[in-house]
């Protein structure tokens, strides 16, 4: 696959405050507000300080059922100031919302198959909330 190693690497050298890595942290990451659950095997991630909001998500796998993704990213965000909103799924995915008081967001989305998650966790916040 030499061809489209190039294209991967032009992929993570996006515009200034921006970022996005496969299989690792993108730099400028947001670890204290989308914490890595764990025993997750990371598939990418992505951050943007430019938009507004500032965003930034992550897609990782777990051997683990979908619940204990949610009770990990649900403490996480908590923890932060942010409450669930009503509504558990998005058509056939398992889909949990979050807010905070000034706006932000965050969302966790969870598909569960053959004893293993993967999940995407992203969050719209404020650039000054991206820590």
């Amino acid at each position: 696959m030499p061809a489209s190693a190039p294209a991967l690497e032009s992929a993570t050298t996006p515009a200034p405050g921006e970022a996005a890595a496969v299989a690792s942290l993108a730099p400028g990451f947001p670890q204290k507000l989308i914490p890595l659950m764990p025993k997750a095997s990371l598939k990418s991630s992505s951050v943007d300080k430019n938009s507004s909001p500032a965003s930034a998500a992550l897609v990782a796998t777990i051997p683990a059922p979908a619940t204990a993704v949610f009770t990990f990213y649900a403490k996480a965000f908590a923890a932060q100031g942010f409450k669930a909103v009503p509504g558990e799924a998005v058509g056939g995915t398992k889909s949990r919302d979050f807010i905070r008081a000034n706006g932000e967001t965050a969302n966790i989305s969870v598909v569960e198959e053959a004893g293993a998650s993967t999940f995407t966790v992203g969050a719209n916040v404020a650039a000054g909330s991206l820590k």
